[in-house]
This record gives C-alpha cells, sequence and structure tokens, in this order.
C-alpha cells in the first residue's frame, strides 16, 4: 500500500467536498436576493392588506351589508378578520426573516474575507502561483 497515493485521494476528496461547499454557499448567496424580494414584498403589501380591510370595516355601507345579508355577512367578517390575522403573521415573519438574511450574509462575507486572506498567506508562504479557476475545478 501506498501511503503518498492515500494521502493525494483523501487531499483529493477534501479538495472536492471544500469546493463542494463553496459552491452551494454561492447558490444559497444568489438565492438570497429572492428570499430578500420575499421579505420586503411581505413588509410593503401586508400593510396594505391590512389598511384595506380596516378601512372596509369602518365603512358605513359595510355595516349595512352586514345587516342586509347575514350569512354573506358573517362570511364577510370571517374572511376579512382572516386576512388580517395572516397579514399580520405574514408581515412579522418577512421582518423577522430579512433580519435573518442581512445576519447570514453578513457572516458569509466575513468568511470569504478570511478564506481570502487565508488563501492569500498561504500562497505567499510557500510561493505558490495558484489560480483560483484552478481551485475551483
Amino acid at each position: 500500500m501506498n501511503i503518498n497515493n492515500d494521502n493525494t485521494i483523501i487531499n483529493a476528496a477534501r479538495n472536492n467536498i471544500l469546493t463542494l461547499i463553496d459552491s452551494f454557499i454561492e447558490q444559497i448567496t444568489k438565492i438570497r436576493r429572492f428570499f430578500i424580494g420575499v421579505s420586503i414584498s411581505s413588509i410593503i403589501l401586508t400593510p396594505i392588506a391590512i389598511s384595506l380591510v380596516l378601512y372596509l370595516f369602518t365603512h358605513q355601507s359595510f355595516f349595512k351589508i352586514l345587516e342586509a345579508e347575514r350569512e354573506f355577512g358573517f362570511g364577510l367578517v370571517v374572511l376579512l378578520t382572516s386576512v388580517i390575522i395572516i397579514s399580520s403573521i405574514i408581515f412579522v415573519t418577512g421582518i423577522l426573516q430579512y433580519k435573518q438574511i442581512s445576519s447570514w450574509h453578513k457572516k458569509y462575507e466575513l468568511y470569504k474575507k478570511e478564506k481570502d486572506a487565508v488563501e492569500q498567506y498561504i500562497t505567499n508562504k510557500f510561493k505558490f502561483d495558484i489560480d483560483k479557476d484552478d481551485i475551483n475545478k
């Protein structure tokens, strides 16, 4: 059994795993934009929905409809109340998601800076002339 071949295989496997993890994190970073869009749209659209429901509840004609159409009025009250509840939940979730994504992105940027610094240190110390495209292959 050749120890050098085993070490080479192990090092190649480690490099493949690290490359795989880095590419996975890059994909998550790209998807991050989508999640930010969803969070921002929930932060913007849910207050609009809540304000429309509150406008309907406070409108003069709303009570006339409730008196004239009892079953429809009850269904309408249930529907509008559920819109307020669901919109409130989505609003809070959007804010929490936005904060979490921002926090994760800051940690990821710090990781990238530290990784680049370590790669630069190793390159300078051992006089490697490594092309980053070769590492990612």
